[in-house]
């Protein structure tokens, strides 16, 4: 099976149904989701599999620490009823107890709730200084951020990288002004991906997280097959030890034998939303 046929593989749901299936192909996998059991090195797939996504491990600990350094001390979660929702919220209540953050809420929805008054009324009456909205869906973010202005709560609210797309500002309206959040990509200002920019200004132009990711697996995939690569394995090979990848991050893309996930903080940038943009902070 030729690479360039069989080992990028653009998964948003259910990448671990596919796992299996790429080992026994020896077909590298490339999904582009923040779930952290995605890699999990306790599973026999994982060394077929390289996150081309920011993972939870990164941009939750960056919001908040940033929440930290913004001097925020009692803590809110609203997570979704799902994979990435609840790993992610049990791993925020984990690393509060490291920062001294007091968790004064933790109430999830389920990702088909239309109705979030109830969660958010609960969060306002826990009266916190800050919210931590753990969810890649810029439709039920827009729509949680929305409720929480409703029912008049105005404290930051900080984000994962997923959700910093236009769409969260048209979901969420003059709300989305109150999120903060770490990004592989600010829609409206290039900051340090000046390149990127540049080459899509004639081409529709950047629309925010989920428009680069498949150009980051390409481009690993590239760097791969110019080293020599010319197999499924060969790839897999080739990715832990050909080093530093120029992907479309702040960052270098770069994988180990030992990590899978790469990306890491210096892969992001901070936003906030003003005016119905996004700017980087």
């Amino acid at each position: 099976m030729h690479p360039y046929a069989a080992v990028v593989q653009w998964i948003e749901r259910g990448p671990l149904a596919f796992a299996d299936v790429a080992m026994r192909a020896q077909v590298p996998l490339f999904p582009m989701v923040g779930t952290p059991s995605v890699t999990d090195p306790e599973k026999p797939y994982s060394k077929w599999v390289f996150r081309m996504s920011v993972p939870l491990s990164t941009d939750l600990p960056a919001s908040m620490h940033r929440m930290v350094k913004d001097g925020k001390k009692r803590m809110a979660i609203f997570s979704e009823e799902d994979a990435y929702g609840q790993q992610g919220a049990a791993m925020a209540v984990e690393l509060a107890k490291k920062l001294g953050v007091e968790v004064v809420e933790n109430i999830s929805a389920p990702k088909t709730a239309t109705d979030l008054t109830t969660q958010a009324t609960k969060i306002r009456n826990a009266n916190p200084d800050a919210v931590l909205l753990v969810t890649a869906s810029t439709g039920s973010g827009g729509a949680f951020l929305r409720k929480l202005q409703q029912v008049g709560l105005n404290v930051p609210v900080y984000g994962m990288a997923g959700i910093v797309q236009k769409q969260i500002i048209t979901s969420g309206g003059t709300a989305a002004e109150m999120l903060i959040a770490p990004a592989l990509v600010n829609p409206d200002e290039a900051g340090p991906l000046k390149e990127l920019f540049a080459l899509m200004k004639d081409n529709g132009g950047v629309d925010g997280f989920g428009a680069v990711l498949g150009a980051n697996a390409a481009a690993g995939v590239v760097a791969a097959l110019k080293s020599g690569a010319t197999t499924g394995a060969q790839v897999r090979d080739a990715m832990e030890k050909i080093g530093s990848i120029k992907g479309y991050a702040a960052g270098p893309i770069k994988y180990s034998p030992t990590d899978h996930d790469s990306w890491g903080p210096e892969t992001l940038i901070f936003v906030t939303v003003r005016d119905g943009k996004f700017k980087n902070l």
